[in-house]
Formats: C-alpha cells, structure tokens, sequence
C-alpha cells in the first residue's frame, strides 16, 4: 500500500540553535511559572487587604500585569537564548571552514583554541591532534617516495652505465663476463629491494597471514649461528647462544626477523667482538634479546632507526649494500605477532636489541 510509504507528518529537523532556544525560553517560562504559583498565596492575602479599601478592579490589573511580565520574560528569554546559543556555535562555524580550507599543502595550520568555550575546546584538540598524526603519515609517506626513487635511480644509473660502455666498444669475453657478474649483482639489488617493499607494503595493508606454529626458538636460532658461524670465524667474532623456550610464531618470518639482526650485528661489530643471543622464557611471553659489541647508534637515531630506509650512515650502509628496510622489516614482523620491540645502544660500546613474542 503506497500510504505506508508516505509521511504525513514530515517536518524539517530542527536547527541546534533553534532547539537551545526553545529549551531556554521553556525552561524561563517554567521558572517564572513556578515563582508565580509560590507567591500566589500571598498574592491573594494582599488583593483581599486591598479589596478591603479599593474596588475589585485593582485585582484585575494586578492580574494583566502579571500575565504581561510574563510573556516580556518569554520574549525575553527568546532573544536571548537565540543570541547566547548563536555566540556559542560561531566556533563551530570556524571549524567548519577551517575543514574546508584543509589541503595536502596547509597540513601545517592548527585551530587555534585560545578563545574557544570550555565545551568545544576537548573537539578542538582532537582535531588538531588528528591533524597531527595526518601530517606525520603525509610526511613519512613523501620521504618513503622520495627514498624509493633514490634507492632505484641508483642500480638503474649503474645498469644503464654498464650497457652503454658495453656497446660503445668490442670487448673481449672476459671484460663481458666481468659486466655481466656486475649488472648481476644489480639485479639481485634491485629484486631484494622489491621484495622487500612489496613485503611491508602487503604488511601495512594486511594481506600476510600467519602460519603460526609451536617452535623452539633456540633450535631455530642455533640453525642460523652455525649458517653465520663461518663469517663470524672470518671476522674473529665471538658468537654464542644462551637460554631455551618454546614461542608461537610463523617459522619463516621468526627465521626472517634472527636473520636480519643478526646481518645487523655482524656488520658493525668489530673484529675480537662478541655477539650474545640470550632466550628467556615466563609464563606468557619469551623474550629474545641479542647483544653485541659492535659500534653502537647515537641517542638521536634511536627513535628513527626503525623508519623505512632510515640508516644512521648512509654512506657505510650504502657500502655494505644495506637497503635500510631491516628493522623496518623486523618491527612490521614483530607487530604482526602482537609483539614488544625494544632497542638499546651506545656509541662505541654496543647495541641490545629485545624482542618480546608470545609464548607457550
């Protein structure tokens, strides 16, 4: 039946300002209303002392002046509930228009809550905290795009160099041989460094799935020792495990996370170092904290370490053929388990870095 989709009583929603205005006018009538039924009492032992002297017409005045108060309260109520409820929305207003005015280039501007009421200042502020962690996103996101077109213009640059020398003149097979190891180490650059953006992109964006198993994390971390045992004997480096416990993670990612740490640790631990991988285990969580002598990361680094392509020195990370996505890397694994990543370090004397995973 078509009725029951028609209604007959479709009024236009009532503005805010309107609702104030009627609640306060309302709420004035009621007051006075009130005090008039409290005096009434004592109104009508005063007409009868004055009917007493005066005619009755006196009484009907008094009642016609009552009445008109009242209604000079109403009005007056009206207005200025409308004015007060008006005054305290202009801000609202402001933040409305500054909304509007909100671009990628202007992330910068900030409502300014000096002369805001008491109500809105609490939305002021989350806006502009909002504002905050947006332009820090933006940011990061600019510096991450920027980073990638460093880090691929520079293998491209090589290649390219590569194959214009080898066409510029007859080379003989063993000066082809040599170009072609090279533009194949270049490759192997540029196809680590997208499988590890496309990695933390499919992290940021949950597509990865844990395959979550019962291991044990010493077993698993000895496999890698004796895998780096030989360049640790190279370098003279001192490289022992102590500790046992039983954590649930994804293999392959726990495996991914040890070996990126350990790379760390054997980078920049001089020669005659020591590098200490020490398992603890409690009743809900195992902790996995790795040591070592190497040179250590400044105060001021710490806090950024962990950013995408971040590296404390570029120009030695680019030399050791770091991407500066490994703990980028190690952080997303760990937060994807629901882990703690914690680091510790000093300049010259070391770095300690503790990863809390759950534990069985």
């Amino acid at each position: 039946m078509f009725w029951k989709n028609v209604n007959l009583f479709r009024f236009k929603p009532l503005s805010l300002v309107t609702k104030l205005m009627l609640f306060y006018s309302l709420s004035t009538i009621g007051i006075l209303s009130a005090i008039g039924l409290f005096l009434y009492p004592t109104y009508l032992k005063m007409t009868e002392e004055i009917n007493k002297i005066q005619p009755s017409h006196v009484t009907v005045e008094c009642y016609e002046k009552i009445i008109i108060t009242l209604l000079i309260g109403a009005l007056s109520a009206i207005i200025l509930g409308y004015f007060m409820a008006r005054k305290g929305l202009n801000r609202l207003k402001e933040f409305e228009r500054k909304m509007e005015q909100i671009t990628a280039d202007s992330l910068h501007d900030r409502i300014n809550l000096n002369e805001w009421p008491k109500e809105l200042i609490s939305l002021g502020k989350k806006f502009n905290t909002m504002l905050d962690r947006i332009q820090g996103s933006f940011d990061q996101l600019s510096q991450f795009s920027s980073d990638i077109a460093h880090e691929l213009r520079t293998p491209i640059h090589n290649l390219r160099g590569i194959t214009e020398l080898a066409l510029s003149k007859e080379q003989y097979s063993d000066e082809y041989r040599h170009m072609l190891e090279t533009s194949m180490n270049e490759y192997q650059h540029l196809s680590k460094l997208i499988e590890n953006l496309l990695f933390l992109a499919r992290s940021d964006h949950g597509q990865l799935t844990l395959n979550k198993e019962a291991i044990n994390a010493r077993n698993e971390i000895l496999n890698l020792c004796d895998y780096y045992q030989a360049i640790a004997d190279e370098r003279q480096i001192k490289l022992t495990c102590h500790g046992d416990a039983i954590v649930s993670v994804d293999p392959t990612l726990f495996k991914r996370v040890i070996n990126n740490l350990l790379t760390n640790a054997l980078k920049y631990t001089k020669p005659n170092g020591e590098i200490l991988i020490e398992i603890k285990s409690t009743d809900q969580h195992a902790v996995v904290s790795i040591h070592d002598t190497g040179d250590g990361i400044a105060e001021e680094h710490l806090t950024k370490i962990f950013d995408r392509f971040y590296r404390v020195d570029s120009s030695r990370s680019g030399k050791s053929g770091g991407l500066g996505l490994g703990l980028a890397i190690v952080k997303s694994i760990i937060d994807l388990h629901r882990g703690k990543l914690h680091i510790q370090s000093k300049v010259n004397s070391g770095t300690s870095v503790y990863i809390q995973l759950p534990s069985l």
